[in-house]
């Protein structure tokens, strides 16, 4: 039996329950191929930052699902997203992964286009017949292309839900990140740690979200032990959970979901600018309240500080926390790439950039103190995956729970609840339902 005839007879709605998963949806390279044609070349998905491509010419190249893209900033100063593949033998154009080019020529035959992907040269011309029109042989443009608060989001279905019917409320987690900036804007352009991961790309997206396993995982993470101990002034933690258990895990909707830290932030009184501690110099500080408060008035900014950046999973592939933007690409059934990019603000002062940075080294860099953790569990979850006398992954932690509106109106569960995980499967149910 061939994989077409295979993939037509899977049943999703069988290996998908409400408080399980067969362990065939992470295994199955059937399974996988029809996750690219029905999610990953159908629906929005990240590629990238707008702040990666800034200037006339600049490119970026990347992956959508598997098919190569490049990302550039035209002569119109429009962001383009773009087959990285010349229309003539297919090769791709570009191999650096970013830099600044008003061209493209590609290395087999010299054929040649510009950074808005219109085809300029083409070697011999008079020996292609006179109907030939360059204008029809110009690079493939992904057909959807839409950018949110400088967030880049393509989709290779040429209809569907627009973007901002696909983020729904998982917009305001987005705002939540860039409003932190003086500003307004993030910018993407430091450097990105790339990796490749030996399990499925839906265990990153599940473990993104996942409260729970922070205490077994990370449990050597110094950041653990603040959650069990106040500090002057603070409340106490709740017994038990400690801080912890009072993150609201979120149904966003269309698979979205976050663990929501303000009830957390509130309890313990905890400001953004407060993280910093001694680390940053006071005079910094107050440029940056300044510029905040500028922004937004002093009343909105003292709530922007409060509530902090958002911890969210946008389906299918982007998780925004703390000071980094990460994504994750499919590669096969086991393998996965996954990208974590520090963000700066634009327009804060150099000591509060420089501090976000030094964190961001420090915990996911090479020699991050947490990072490390993730990786070895994700390899270990899917290596365990090959036993088949128990093949259901468990999803029910907190299903006998009721499930209430939060003041924004999105359903959650508090006490490291799956229910940010059993929201992401009951969209995907949806998705590989749909031929």
């Amino acid at each position: 039996m061939d994989m077409a005839t295979r993939s037509s007879l899977i049943d999703y709605a069988a290996l998908v329950r409400p408080d399980r998963v067969h362990g065939s949806l992470y295994t199955d390279p059937a399974i996988f191929e029809e996750e690219l044609s029905r999610i990953w070349y159908r629906e929005w998905v990240f590629v990238g930052h707008e702040s990666e491509v800034p200037n006339i010419g600049d490119y970026r190249t990347g992956l959508l699902g598997q098919q190569p893209i490049l990302i550039t900033r035209g002569k119109d100063m429009q962001v383009r997203v773009m087959l990285n593949r010349c229309t003539h033998r297919g090769n791709t154009i570009c191999q650096a992964r970013r830099g600044n080019a008003q061209t493209f020529t590609c290395s087999y035959h010299g054929w040649t286009y510009s950074c808005e992907g219109d085809l300029k040269g083409i070697l011999f011309r008079e020996d292609y017949p006179a109907d030939f029109r360059r204008e029809e042989h110009g690079l493939f443009r992904v057909p959807r292309v839409e950018l949110y608060r400088g967030f880049i989001f393509a989709s290779m279905g040429k209809t569907g839900k627009s973007l901002q019917e696909h983020l729904g409320p998982a917009a305001a987690n987005i705002d939540r990140f860039c409003d932190l900036s003086p500003t307004g804007e993030i910018t993407m352009n430091h450097g990105v740690y790339q990796m490749r991961i030996e399990c499925n790309w839906k265990m990153w997206m599940e473990n993104s979200v996942d409260s729970y396993h922070v205490y077994q995982t990370h449990g050597s993470n110094m950041y653990l032990g603040n959650m069990f101990e106040a500090k002057e002034g603070q409340k106490p933690p709740p017994p038990g959970k400690g801080y912890f258990g009072l993150i609201h895990a979120r149904d966003l909707g269309n698979g979205h979901s976050d663990l929501d830290m303000r009830p957390q932030r509130r309890v313990t009184g905890m400001t953004y600018t407060g993280e910093w501690s001694n680390e940053i110099p006071e005079s910094a500080q107050r440029e940056y309240l300044a510029g905040l408060e500028h922004l937004h008035g002093k009343d909105k900014a003292n709530q922007i500080l409060t509530e902090g950046p958002a911890h969210t999973v946008i389906f299918p592939n982007l998780f925004n926390m703390l000071q980094e933007i990460r994504w994750c690409v499919p590669v096969s059934v086991n393998e996965t790439y996954i990208y974590y990019a520090p963000c700066l603000f634009k327009g804060a002062p150099d000591a509060i950039n420089t501090a976000r940075l030094r964190r961001d080294e420090g915990a996911y860099g090479p020699a991050g103190f947490q990072l490390a953790d993730d990786i070895e569990v994700w390899a270990r979850n899917y290596q365990g995956l090959a036993a088949r006398s128990q093949e259901w992954i468990l999803m029910n932690r907190g299903l006998h729970l009721p499930v209430t509106p939060d003041e924004d109106g999105i359903p959650y569960q508090g006490d490291l609840s799956e229910l940010t995980m059993r929201s992401q499967w009951r969209h995907y149910l949806e998705l590989m339902s749909n031929p």
